[in-house]
């Protein structure tokens, strides 16, 4: 088996506001954990988007990430854009002029509908620009995710941390029914044979890769990627080919 470059699109830095010893996800941490695992980048979120405000966390992180070329900083959005205009159109606009070339979202932390009704300017304008949302699975419900794949067709949104149902009934039929949806595969989705399934129900181009950073021990998402028995070509596309084209793809 070649060996694979991994970009890791889930990797969360930045500190809890009650820290636990044997955990200190910092930009330090996070180097170490790349070179461990031999992971050649990683989509950076910053914790201090839910701690603080999303832009302080995105001020962080683009502080932050400027020292390391391996990052590539996710930022945060809300459906009212950032102070002090607090327009979504120029939020987007001004964060794809500064280098951003992927988003995310939090909508439990940050108090709002995840539903067309409240953040569907935020998905015209994403989908407008190609941009890619990370959403984190948890954060939402399957009649929600419908909606606003409903509502936007074309909205590259990648769902994180999509948990072990098996072959599940509502993730299947979403995928079926929304063929933009994307989902990271990582230590969450331990499904026996799984990936296998999900490559031979919808092809290799849907999914990316994801460590669980600093959530779960790594090795499990490399192991789990490594060891799936699909071709080397799909293998390489979660790897890292599916999420440099989406990068590479932004409307700038």
């Amino acid at each position: 088996m070649p060996e694979t470059k991994l970009i890791a699109c889930d990797a969360v830095v930045g500190l809890p506001r009650r820290p636990l010893c044997w955990l200190q996800p910092d930009a330090a941490d996070l180097g170490r954990e790349l070179d461990r695992l031999g992971i050649a980048r990683a989509v950076v979120r910053h914790r201090q988007c839910l701690e603080n405000a999303p832009h302080w966390g995105n001020a962080a992180l683009a502080r932050e990430a400027a020292a390391d070329p391996r990052w590539i900083p996710a930022r945060c959005f809300t459906p009212d854009g950032s102070p002090e205009d607090f327009s979504v159109a120029g939020d987007v606009a001004d964060a794809i002029a500064g280098g951003t070339r992927v988003g995310w979202i939090s909508p439990k932390e940050h108090l709002f509908s995840p539903r067309p009704w409240c953040a569907g300017a935020l998905y015209a304008e994403l989908t407008a620009r190609q941009l890619p949302l990370l959403l984190d699975y948890r954060q939402v419900t399957v009649e929600e995710i419908d909606e606003i794949m409903t509502a936007q067709p074309q909205l590259r949104l990648v769902l994180l941390t999509v948990p072990r149902f098996g072959r599940s009934r509502n993730l299947y039929a979403l995928l079926a029914r929304h063929p933009a949806l994307r989902l990271c595969l990582s230590f969450s989705y331990s499904v026996h044979e799984g990936i296998e399934d999900l490559v031979a129900w919808f092809g290799p181009e849907r999914w990316v890769w994801g460590s669980g950073y600093p959530e779960a021990e790594g090795g499990a998402s490399v192991t789990l990627l490594s060891y799936s028995a699909i071709s080397d070509e799909a293998r390489r596309l979660i790897a890292h080919g599916n999420i440099e084209r989406l990068l590479a793809e932004v409307i700038t």
